[in-house]
């Protein structure tokens, strides 16, 4: 059965090159505060990122895909990321560096 949920993905810039990102994916989340509060802890650290995003994906897909994702998602391959459809996207939180 298809599900419609929110996840949110906690990520840092590692290195820009010109028009291409590399990013590090620190966590997946499917609660809003619980990511909040995680990513203002993050910024409280010692380590200085090049740039701290909190995203929040609309996602359609079969329940069981939401549980391994939110399991598994460090070691997932891109074809699972094909099996689901994204609803909608939109940055919750940026931190750039002056």
């Amino acid at each position: 059965m298809e599900q419609r949920k929110s996840l949110y993905f906690i990520e840092e810039t590692e290195r820009i090159e010109g028009a291409y990102v590399e990013i590090n994916t620190l966590y997946v989340i499917d609660n809003e505060s619980k990511a909040k509060e995680i990513y203002q802890k993050l910024l409280t650290q010692e380590k200085k990122f090049l740039g701290l995003l909190l995203s929040e994906y609309v996602v359609e897909a079969d329940d069981h895909f939401f549980n391994r994702i939110l399991k598994a998602w460090r070691d997932l391959p891109a074809e699972f990321y094909r099996r689901m459809k994204v609803i909608t996207y939109q940055a919750v939180l940026e931190y750039q560096p002056i």
